[in-house]
This record gives structure tokens, sequence and C-alpha cells, in this order.
């Protein structure tokens, strides 16, 4: 698997766009402390939140995605804590964060450790695809494993330790262009005790 991302990365230059849920809701974020950009391919939410204020690590499986990920952040004049890691199949490093943002991936299984590794009143910010695979008539762009898509509500199972803020689950949006078209987004804290 890690080489299909490798394969891919190496062929992107262009730094994509910063997630939906990372760019509007901003306010409700720490500039300070720590952030994890999990599974965080070529960086663009690490560098956003980099210069929100925030110390923040980029953990992802592809060597190739890292790489570009450096050339942006020295671009860009900021840096990041890279870790070339496969989460699925390592135990996490023994670190917390105050913030932990995932986009574009779903591995269920990881959720209670993203759970753990959130400080008391740490925010997750995770968008990601849900099940919709047409939205007036045409395909969108998305895995087509259900393993890799979202049911209705199903983040607000997954984290339901934590506080939900914002949820946005768009399985009835019309327009192609919404940047949320056919994805869920969960903003949530962790209880300040448990």
């Amino acid at each position: 698997m890690p080489e299909c991302w490798n394969q891919r990365y190496s062929l992107t230059s262009e730094l994509p766009c910063v997630s939906y849920g990372l760019q509007n809701y901003t306010h409700l974020f720490p500039n300070t402390g720590s952030g994890l950009d999990l599974a965080c391919g070529l960086g663009q939410n690490a560098i956003f939140l980099t210069n929100h204020g925030l110390t923040m690590h980029g953990w992802d499986y592809s060597t190739a995605g890292l790489k570009q990920m450096l050339h942006h952040c020295g671009m860009q004049k900021v840096e990041v804590n890279q870790r070339c890691i496969d989460l699925t199949d390592t135990p996490w490093p023994n670190q917390m964060f105050d913030l932990i943002c995932v986009t574009a991936f779903l591995s269920r299984t990881l959720c209670p450790q993203i759970i753990s590794h959130l400080n008391p009143g740490g925010m997750l910010v995770y968008q990601t695809f849900n099940q919709v695979t047409h939205i007036a008539g045409e395909a969108l762009s998305k895995p087509r494993r259900p393993a890799f898509l979202l049911a209705r509500g199903e983040l607000l199972e997954l984290f339901n330790e934590l506080e939900p803020l914002v949820y946005l689950d768009e399985q009835e949006l019309a327009h192609l262009d919404h940047p949320l078209a056919g994805k869920a987004l969960l903003i949530a804290r962790k209880p300040l005790t448990v």
C-alpha cells in the first residue's frame, strides 16, 4: 500500500487546499501547544496549523509524501516534525496533543488511540468521505470501498467520548462544488475530566 501512495505523491508537486474544517473553524482551535496531522500526505493542514501557532507533527507512511511536505515547509519557512510510520501496524509514539486533525483517511481501529493521545481539553478535527458517491447524477472522486466510507452519523459514534462542537454530514448536499460534497466533518473536544 505505501508504494501506491509513494507513486501518487511523487507525481504531485502542488500543495492541495487546506481542509474545510480547518479553514472555516480556526476560531475554535488553540493557537499554542502541539498538534498532529495524522496521515498528513503533503502536509497542507500541518503547515496551516503551524502558521496558526501550533507546534505540528505530521505522520504518514509515504516517504514520497513526507519528502514533498519537507519541500513545501521549506518554501513557506515553517517546520513540521515528520515521522514515517504505518500506524495500523506500529505502536503509537508516546506523545500527547492539543489538536489532532485527520483528513481523507479512515481507519476505524485507530479511533481509540486518537482519543487517548488527545490532552484533556484537546481538539479533534476529522474530515473524510461519507457514503454519497453521486451528486446530481455525477460521480464523486473518492474511494469506492465501503471500508473507507462513513455511514450516516458514524463519526459521532466513533468519537462518542468527545464533546461535539461542529458536525456536518453532507449526505443530501446537492452541489458538487461545495468543499464538503460527499464528506463528513466532526470537530470535537476531549473533556477536561473523565
